[in-house]
């Protein structure tokens, strides 16, 4: 077995990349999908999707999405899962996308997505579909969250793709430097506003500010922390499925190589895998933090990476 070795994915987005939510929607029509609301144990409703695919009851999967991005940039490879028989479900953190809710927001910390809205969306899978195999598919700090989450111990295996410990000494350059500006300039912007506002310079969408600043904790740190600031990294072990983390070679300025691997390391009970994925090999220049999961991405990446999942399907049969 090979070990590798989030921290929260704080970035400055290129405003590109909001338009893969408008692009996505179109895509992912061509499967029927059903919008759901999924009600949190402390009764906060959440908005979610659901895909039925043709062999849900054998295989589904449950996405936990990348920081202040509505799940519909998720859409495009949801559906293209449902369509290979996947059941498949994405949703919204409270304070993101449509499960914002201006009156309670400013309450909203790190610790409900881990121990009330990943726990949900799970739960809701595992309510339709009493599936055999229940799997996560994250993005960026989804696998920060899932480690931290009681949840995890539900999964039966997980895809990881671009998640990562964002400690600036694990990036190098001008990636290093970004992480840097954000830690040091979106908490004086929260002081000021109230809030982090929406720019260019900053995040494309609205986001929680305590979620915001207790994932600038954390990268500053190094260590993953709850809302009181006890170590929970502890919680990570309690994972003990397969791992595929996959890192997209070009992702230089959100989940470097070294990122994923210190991420990977906390995981200390799963059998992990490591692959890089070159953008080069599938007729690409770029594909980046967030190309993977585009409408207009290679055919033959979504099938090598659902091969993957097929891997985790058939691991877990063995155990």
């Amino acid at each position: 077995m090979k070990r590798y070795s989030g921290v929260c994915d704080i970035q400055v987005f290129d405003m590109n990349q909001v338009n893969y939510i408008k692009q996505t929607v179109m895509f992912s029509q061509r499967f029927p999908s059903e919008k759901i609301a999924i009600i949190a144990a402390d009764g906060r409703k959440l908005s979610a999707r659901w895909w039925q695919g043709a062999n849900a009851f054998e295989h589904s999967v449950v996405f936990i999405p990348a920081f202040a991005a509505p799940q519909a940039y998720l859409h495009c490879f949801a559906g293209y899962l449902a369509q290979q028989g996947w059941g498949v479900m994405t949703f919204d953190y409270r304070g993101i996308g449509a499960s914002k809710d201006d009156q309670l927001d400013s309450f909203v910390t790190l610790d409900d997505w881990v121990n009330l809205d990943i726990p949900a969306a799970i739960l809701e899978v595992k309510r339709r579909t009493r599936t055999r195999f229940l799997g996560a598919i994250t993005h960026s700090v989804g696998g920060q969250l899932l480690g931290q989450s009681p949840a995890c111990q539900s999964i039966d295996g997980a895809l990881f793709i671009s998640s990562q410990r964002v400690i600036p000494k694990l990036f190098e350059g001008i990636s290093r430097l970004r992480i840097h500006y954000a830690y040091m300039v979106f908490p004086i912007l929260i002081r000021i506003f109230g809030y982090l506002p929406i720019s260019k310079f900053t995040l494309p969408q609205p986001c929680p500010s305590k979620a915001l600043l207790q994932c600038m904790r954390w990268g500053r740190s190094g260590i993953f922390t709850d809302i009181n600031g006890t170590n929970v990294e502890d919680r990570f072990a309690d994972y003990k499925s397969p791992l595929i983390m996959l890192t997209i070679s070009d992702d230089y300025d959100y989940a470097s190589v070294a990122a994923v691997e210190a991420l990977a390391s906390l995981y200390v009970g799963a059998t992990v895998r490591h692959e890089v994925i070159n953008p080069l090999d599938y007729g690409l220049e770029r594909i980046g933090h967030f190309g993977f999961f585009h409408r207009r991405a290679p055919q033959k990446l979504w099938f090598q990476v659902e091969g993957w999942l097929k891997q985790l399907v058939s691991e877990h049969s063995l155990i």
